[in-house]
């Protein structure tokens, strides 16, 4: 941080219910933590894993919120337990702070604002908490920015049937905006009144909004997530279909959308999922031999040359799309920390073109990988670096349960053909040709995916 923590007004905070602590992120943090947001809205726009919610816009449907994703990127992890903001609210909690929820708020050109409410009101379980707003564009009045007021010294203020403040007790509220840079960290309490207004400019207000509580109230974000899924199940994502619900309060300004790739025009070609294999994260080498784009001709060209079935030659090309969809692939030199979950947001991606003979064997693939090293005492010493360095993170090798499960899966024989052409699919300068002289381009499975396609 730029000014030490004995610089901060903590009186402040306690009197007002907010601190803004001025660029306190390095320009480094801020591109790192940039990539990383981009990360998770390519995942989330895939069916990656997380909770994210849409909106409508004049646009059309676009991302309105992530979150739940704190063990799904090392940096954005290491933003929410690092130094920098655990620092200051110790300081602001006096005790250590504990992450209760964590959440990206896109607003993105158009993106709908938030009515005047307090965090308290859909924050079950402990009855303080502190939020940390991390912007990564500039948050002004034109693009949406927080407008806050004092008034968390009151507790809860009365709230209409939506949960949002009453109308009487806003208008008596002295609210005043707070614009942020990127870099800028803004401190608020549970009780603290807020309100933001829709983005009107041309680019997107993305801000992180990471909330805590202290240690000394327990470790409560598990139950949070469970408790906001349930939610959502038995209520729904809407009102009745006319706002969008991303909030358990009832805050939230914008339109309902349904997810973008719900859009039927998104099915009409298989343009998106070829576009992928000419993507720079292709190139990306995938093993310690080979790129992406390589690794897929190959295993696809092994499943030909054992006779594989159409469905199962697709399943081979196509088992590690979700790689490129989450850009995921870190070099050997390099800590991997999380799993992405490559396998599932590849299959989910792939149910918009495929049914379960393409998608299952693709989703089962790294399942496969842990059933064979629990059942062939041989398999696990043969597996590749990379993919002895991913076991410890995909669970190791199943027990006799999972293994019994997997076993039960009508498609599990299928994932484990898959499974070992993708270890076989890792030699350095192999000729495609060496294995089919049909094959020497992913486009040239354009026809075999187009018969494959589900009506």
């Amino acid at each position: 941080m730029s000014d030490s923590t004995g610089d901060l007004d903590i009186e402040s905070f306690h009197r007002d219910g907010w601190l803004v602590v001025p660029a306190a992120l390095n320009a480094d943090r801020l591109a790192d933590l940039d990539a990383a947001v981009d990360r998770l809205a390519r995942w989330a726009d895939n069916g990656g894993p997380g909770l994210h919610h849409f909106e409508q816009t004049d646009a059309g449907a676009v991302l309105a919120r992530s979150e739940d994703f704190v063990h799904r990127d090392a940096v954005l992890r290491e933003l929410i337990h690092g130094d920098v903001l655990v620092d200051v609210l110790r300081l602001l909690f006096d005790d250590e702070p504990v992450l209760f929820k964590e959440k990206i708020n896109y607003k993105q050109p158009g993106g709908g604002g938030f009515a005047p409410h307090q965090d308290a009101t859909a924050y079950r379980f402990v009855d303080h908490h502190i939020s940390c707003m991390v912007p990564l564009d500039p948050a002004t009045p034109a693009s949406g920015c927080l407008y806050v007021a004092r008034g968390h010294r009151s507790g809860r203020l009365p709230t209409d049937d939506r949960g949002r403040i009453d109308a009487s007790t806003s208008d008596t509220l002295d609210w005043e905006p707070v614009p942020l840079e990127p870099g800028d960290l803004l401190f608020f309490d549970s009780y603290t009144p807020h309100y933001s207004d829709t983005n009107t400019t041309d680019r997107a207000r993305r801000a992180a909004y990471l909330t805590y509580n202290a240690a000394a109230r327990g470790d409560h974000r598990d139950r949070y997530y469970a408790d906001k899924r349930a939610e959502f199940e038995r209520a729904g994502a809407d009102f009745d279909g006319e706002r969008v619900r991303i909030s358990i309060s009832d805050d939230f300004l914008g339109r309902p959308a349904e997810h973008p790739t719900a859009d039927p025009a998104a099915n009409d070609t298989l343009d998106d999922l070829f576009a992928l294999y000419a993507s720079p994260a292709a190139q990306r080498l995938y093993d310690e031999a080979v790129t992406e784009f390589d690794h897929a001709l190959q295993a696809a060209a092994l499943a030909q040359a054992d006779g594989a079935p159409p469905a199962l030659v697709a399943a081979a090309l196509l088992h590690d799309v979700g790689h490129l969809i989450a850009d995921d692939n870190v070099g050997l030199d390099e800590d991997l920390t999380v799993d992405a979950g490559h396998e599932q947001i590849g299959a989910r991606y792939l149910a918009r073109w495929f049914g379960p003979e393409v998608t299952a064997p693709v989703a089962l693939h790294v399942a496969a990988k842990r059933y064979l090293c629990a059942t062939e005492a041989s398999y696990l010493d043969g597996l590749s670096a990379s993919s002895l360095r991913s076991l410890r993170l995909q669970g190791g090798p199943m027990d006799r349960d999972e293994a019994e499960r997997f076993e039960r899966h009508p498609q599990h024989e299928a994932a484990v053909l898959v499974r070992r052409w993708d270890d076989l699919a890792k030699v350095a300068d192999r000729p495609v040709d060496e294995l089919t002289d049909e094959t020497a381009d992913v486009a040239d499975y354009r026809p075999l995916l187009t018969t494959l396609r589900r009506v």
